[in-house]
């Protein structure tokens, strides 16, 4: 399926050279934190693998790299990210892995029954509060019967920073006006709270979670690791809650400086808060 027979939904450019990096540090980043996959034995027996959203393909990358009898798929919407990530598993030589261009909001390209397993990692960051049902049946559609969806979503977080605080709830309010956001008074994603409504509501059973907590706060092994990955996609997120009407330029560039500051004081504190949930089609 081609880019372009809907208006991409992504919060940020999906072209963004500069968004890809963030995404390809951010990726390894969780992977230390949460793991490949749940059930790594589920892997082991699986034959195919599918992405959903795989940006510049750092996930499905490392699991054909460690499983070569798996065939891996990605699949994305932006067209820079899913040509360098192609060009990586050439120059690399990870034959097993490959990526397409696809939208994920459209019924895939893949017949029914194709994949063992559907991974996906941050879907609310380009789905609306009520893609998300729909999506998950085509999930279950290409999976055949026994394999699994493995949902990963985030939260945005706790801290004692007041201008990181302002920054989020800004964020928060941006995605409830855009139609993303599953709290009523946007001042939080609220995905973590649905996921495992949302995947019994697909069809799958034998649902399981697990919840992640990553410290952020100075000091901490994973502070530099979040703070990079903020810096730039607060950045980045800006041109969206300017478009909402809630900031104007001047205003965040005096709030992004001093959350960067803020992080840097001994005294900062923060936690991320992500969930994996998975469950299986019968």
């Amino acid at each position: 399926m081609s880019e372009g027979t809907r208006p991409t939904s992504y919060m940020m450019d999906a072209e963004n050279v500069a968004e890809m990096a963030r995404l390809i540090k951010q990726a390894r980043m969780l992977t230390e934190a949460i793991g490949l996959f749940p059930d790594m034995a589920a892997l082991e027996k699986a034959q195919s693998v599918l992405d959903i959203g795989s940006g510049p393909g750092e996930w499905v990358l490392e699991v054909a790299r460690h499983y070569p009898h798996l065939s891996v798929t990605g699949i994305d919407i932006s067209q820079t990210m899913t040509a360098y990530a192609n060009m990586i598993a050439a120059d690399q030589d990870v034959s097993n892995a490959r990526f397409q261009i696809m939208d994920a909001r459209q019924k895939l390209d893949f017949p029914s029954e194709s994949f063992d397993i559907v991974y996906t990692r941050l879907m609310s960051s380009f789905l609306r509060t009520d893609d998300w049902v729909p999506v998950l049946r085509e999930c279950y559609r290409i999976l055949r019967p026994g394999g699994i969806l493995c949902s990963n979503e985030s939260e945005l977080g706790v801290t004692t920073a007041p201008a990181m605080t302002r920054y989020t709830g800004l964020f928060a309010e941006a995605l409830r006006r855009t139609g993303k956001c599953f709290s009523p008074e946007g001042i939080s994603i609220g995905i973590t709270a649905v996921q495992h409504r949302l995947l019994a509501e697909a069809g799958f059973t034998r649902i399981q979670a697990q919840a992640h907590a990553l410290n952020g706060s100075k000091g901490m092994p994973a502070h530099d690791a979040i703070m990079d990955d903020w810096r730039t996609g607060f950045k980045l997120l800006q041109p969206l809650i300017i478009r909402c009407g809630l900031s104007t330029q001047e205003e965040l560039d005096v709030l992004y400086a001093r959350m960067l500051d803020e992080a840097e004081e001994d005294t900062f504190c923060c936690l991320w808060y992500c969930q994996t949930v998975w469950g299986v089609k019968p």
